[in-house]
């Protein structure tokens, strides 16, 4: 047990490693086919500096065209400089995209900061990450266009619903949405052809029954846990995220930066 313990506690946890996940979605392989596209969530950045530079490092050696973030960059009430220096220190070839998570809004005057400059109404210079709050932006690639999108976590998304059917149906283009809860994924209707990045569950952090969690009330975790969730035409990817919460523990259930391949 204290093996387990010392493993859980101070080993697991820092060991993230580069997951390489396949999503059936031929409409957006044809698009990125040739593109690096990365997820990274939940990172509950805690100012460790060598995890922090770590991160930097693998991203540096990917080179993505893409990175996309599902929320989640601060401790609750934490340091928000700590997450405003690494957004601004990521790099993607064509962007970077992201959503904020519910512990990004636990001081909602420093949540701001994301976007906008300390005390004003002017977009921040402090990075270059497009946040979307219940809207979508348009890609235009040489291999073709695509929408992006984000679903903010404090809002009901009845308006960004209607703006999902409008462009996955009427206009049949790729859709991607960044969401940090996955449980969006109920919100969305099944014939819509979309592709959801999300996360928040943490992958659990240790290896429970989906009945367990649901006891607990983490109706998240014992739904979408984590990995790859398809139904009728809507797709979704729950990353097990970088950081954690509550406890700083993991057993089996190891930290990552994602890279999605589409066939």
């Amino acid at each position: 047990m204290v093996m387990v313990g010392i493993y859980g506690f101070l080993l697991e946890p820092i060991q993230f490693r580069v997951n390489h996940v396949q999503i059936p979605y031929p409409q957006m392989r044809d698009i990125l086919k040739n593109k690096t596209v990365v997820q990274i969530s939940d990172l509950h950045l805690t100012g460790n500096r060598s995890l922090e530079d770590k991160i930097l490092s693998v991203l540096d050696s990917l080179k993505p065209d893409f990175i996309f973030l599902t929320g989640d960059y601060v401790q609750w009430d934490g340091d928000y400089e700590v997450a405003l220096d690494l957004l601004s220190r990521m790099k993607a070839r064509v962007g970077v995209w992201a959503v904020m998570g519910d512990y990004d809004y636990s001081n909602s005057r420093k949540s701001c900061l994301f976007c906008h400059e300390k005390d004003s109404g002017e977009f921040t210079k402090r990075h270059r990450v497009h946040f979307l709050k219940e809207k979508y932006e348009q890609i235009k690639l040489e291999e073709g266009v695509f929408w992006i999108g984000g679903a903010d976590f404090t809002e009901n998304h009845d308006a960004f619903r209607a703006e999902t059917r409008k462009l996955s149906k009427e206009r049949r283009l790729p859709v991607m949405i960044l969401s940090h809860n996955p449980l969006l994924f109920d919100k969305l209707d099944s014939d819509q052809n979309v592709f959801i990045l999300a996360g928040d569950t943490h992958g659990g952090q240790i290896p429970l029954p989906s009945w367990l969690w649901r006891i607990m009330g983490y109706e998240k975790n014992a739904l979408y846990n984590y990995g790859v969730f398809q139904r009728g035409e809507k797709k979704m990817f729950v990353s097990r995220g970088i950081g954690t919460s509550h406890l700083p523990f993991r057993l089996s259930c190891a930290p990552e930066i994602v890279v999605f391949h589409f066939n």
